[in-house]
């Protein structure tokens, strides 16, 4: 696993206005957390995204310095929670979980899917169900991903979680029958049209406006016979 830090500064100011303040000038408002204990730091944001390379992931273990560390040894940590700017996307707070060496850790992991599933070039659709999975394992152990190759997926495949094979000493805590992805057919929506009924203008009589070539073949057969009458007389 490649080694990566994070220093950060402690922080005495606390709430909405110091936070503010804090984030103007560069800096992630976080707490680190560890056994019942706290403590609040100020996080260089520019070094944060460089850490995380704009993604954030809580299966990445890095060492993390500060000023009130009591002793030489490095202490490691990970992102356990944060808060996002559902406008603008900015990261808001940051909640750090410090480890142990030897400790086991419980957290999610990232799932990366790779391949083209051969289903989905017959007509198929590739759906996700689940993006990350559940893990316990130590420190060391900890998979930053997961990758799931989805090419051998056919019409109809489907991938569990318990069809996945991690390192020894990593155990999956998510529900093993959970399904990861699947290929299926897309559903075809049928939207039968309705044909509304033209209700008769009212004062309308039924039979009006009809041909008037009709009418007019009428009159010139009422003409005819008047006119051989004539005649006859």
């Amino acid at each position: 696993m490649e080694a990566k830090s994070l220093t950060v500064e402690p922080r005495t100011d606390v709430g909405k206005n110091a936070s503010r303040r804090l984030r103007r000038g560069g800096f992630i408002p976080g707490v680190i957390y560890s056994h019942g204990e706290s403590e609040a730091v100020k996080i260089p944001r520019k070094d944060f995204f460089k850490l995380f390379r704009g993604k954030i992931s809580e299966s990445v273990i890095f060492d993390i310095h500060t000023g009130t560390d009591k002793d030489a040894d490095e202490k490691m940590a990970y992102v356990k929670d944060y808060q996002m700017d559902p406008v603008t996307g900015e990261i808001l707070h940051l909640d750090l979980f410090k480890v142990t060496t030897g400790e086991k850790i419980h957290t999610n992991v990232p799932i990366e899917f790779v391949g083209i599933a051969k289903g989905t070039k017959l007509g198929g659709i590739l759906e996700v169900d689940l993006r990350e999975i559940e893990v316990e394992c130590l420190p060391k152990d900890l998979p930053e991903k997961i990758q799931i190759d989805v090419t051998n997926l056919a019409v109809g495949d489907s991938i569990h979680v318990k069809d996945v094979a991690l390192d020894e000493g990593v155990k999956i805590m998510s529900n093993l029958e959970a399904s990861i992805a699947s290929v299926h057919v897309p559903k075809v929506v049928v939207i039968e049209e309705k044909v509304e009924e033209v209700a008769p203008v009212e004062g309308e009589v039924e039979g009006e406006g009809e041909e008037p070539a009709k009418a007019a073949e009428g009159e010139e057969d009422e003409e005819k016979e008047k006119k051989e009458k004539k005649e006859k007389k």
